[in-house]
């Protein structure tokens, strides 16, 4: 009898050995385990501006959308949706002739695993002196706050560079973490 109460233990402390941290037993329960991931993200799209002519000119400021595709070594590739408000009455010179403002919205990546939704903060400038279709750059951060599917729990940080040729197109890269 002693021998056997004690294959049952040893067999029970080996089953515990091997069944990761966070595994519930309870039937059909299925714990969701989160990880943290480098995020670096790349994409390409095609810019309109969604205000009137004179944005820039008023409290409102400009809204900019892009929508293209980008990748993520994680997350793959997919479609992406930018939205920016730039506060073209809260400038500054860039020191060559043209100007610099704040610039804030939201970005939605859609993947394979779910959408991700990041919040962007910064700041737009003209490259050079401000002229009509001038290609400009954008500088900041991001905050993922969410998203669907795989990403739905999915939190993190990072900083984001862009820009736009002036005609039309632009590119975004993305450098942090993300938590799902």
């Amino acid at each position: 009898m002693r021998v056997r109460t004690m294959i049952t233990v040893c067999t029970a402390a080996v089953a515990l050995a091997v069944v990761p941290v966070g595994t519930s037993f309870a039937a059909g329960h299925n714990t969701h385990r989160t990880h943290t991931y480098s995020f670096s993200s790349s994409g390409q799209g095609t810019e309109q501006t969604l205000s009137p002519s004179g944005c820039q000119f008023t409290p409102a400021g400009c809204i900019v959308k892009t929508t293209g595709t980008a990748t993520d070594g994680k997350l793959g590739h997919g479609s992406y949706t930018e939205t920016l408000t730039i506060d073209w009455a809260a400038n500054y010179s860039n020191g060559k002739g043209g100007f610099c403002a704040p610039a804030s919205g939201p970005s939605v990546l859609t993947t394979r695993r779910g959408q991700l939704h990041l919040q962007n903060t910064g700041t737009v400038c003209e490259v050079g002196p401000s002229v009509s279709l001038a290609h400009h750059v954008f500088f900041g951060t991001f905050a993922i706050t969410g998203g669907t599917g795989h990403l739905a729990t999915a939190s993190g940080s990072g900083s984001a560079y862009g820009g736009d040729n002036g005609g039309g197109t632009s590119g975004d890269v993305g450098f942090g973490t993300i938590t799902y």
